[in-house]
């Protein structure tokens, strides 16, 4: 009796590892790139949401390792296990398709930005099809690409959103589509000084959940997952989340 409660524990202790990851010295990869003010190599925290991050897999007392590079390659990098997460992203379904999903950590608002210098009249619009006496800007691989495609919109597409905002003020198009906190946030950081010509337009693009995208071939992917949103909502109950958001000015 007591040989078979010996080999019961044994067997608990090993599933109980590698539900944690169980894996000395071996930390979890998460992947993101230049996205400020939600992620950023530059920022100090690297951005509010690698902070909420971080606190989650502290809370989950899961060691985390992060690692910087351009969308596309933090993509390839999940889909191929190399990677546990990438973020901040939203679910859409082609992602579906290949890619799981934490519980959401942000929100995200789309806006169209542009220049009072620029357009003079009130850009009002219900479906994506009224945008098309419009020059409009955006970043090459977001989610926005097909939608404006399929109602024959002819996006100018850059690499980067610093580049689309550049872009912006030297009248290469009328709007640029892109998050309202990016955005500003890169007004702020390029065009202090010209600051009172950019406005965005009232009606937004989107609003959505970010969350962790979550590789289906990384070791213990799902029990990683459960441990990570039953951290995120504690951080929540304990006003660690709240208190990450409001050190950036965010709104809950």
């Amino acid at each position: 009796m007591k040989k078979v409660n010996l080999i019961s524990i044994v067997v608990a202790i090993i599933l109980q590892c590698s539900a944690v990851v169980c894996i000395a010295g071996e930390k979890i990869v998460l992947v993101t790139g230049e996205w400020a003010p939600y992620t950023s190599e530059k920022m100090k925290g690297q951005g509010f949401f690698t902070e909420v991050v971080s606190a989650v897999f502290k809370e989950a007392g899961l060691e985390v390792e992060y690692k910087f590079y351009p969308w596309l390659r933090c993509e390839d990098m999940i889909q191929k296990g190399k990677a546990y997460a990438a973020f901040p992203y939203m679910i859409n379904d082609e992602r579906k398709k290949i890619y799981d999903f934490s519980e959401p950590l942000a929100k995200s608002t789309g806006r169209l930005f542009y220049l009072k210098s620029n357009v003079k009249s009130e850009v009002v619009w219900e479906k994506y099809e009224d945008l098309k006496k419009y020059k409009v800007g955006g970043t090459a691989g977001y989610w926005y690409e097909k939608p404006f495609a399929d109602a024959g919109v002819k996006l100018d597409l850059a690499v980067s959103d610093e580049l689309g905002m550049k872009k912006l003020h030297g009248g290469r198009f009328d709007l640029l589509a892109t998050d309202e906190l990016v955005g500003w946030d890169l007004v702020n950081t390029f065009f202090s000084t010209d600051k009172h010509n950019f406005a965005v337009v009232k009606k937004p693009l989107n609003n959505d959940n970010l969350r962790l995208m979550v590789s289906r071939t990384y070791p213990d992917s799902q029990a990683i997952t459960k441990k990570v949103n039953e951290a995120l909502q504690r951080i929540k109950d304990k006003g660690i989340y709240s208190k990450i958001l409001k050190k950036y000015n965010i709104s809950e």
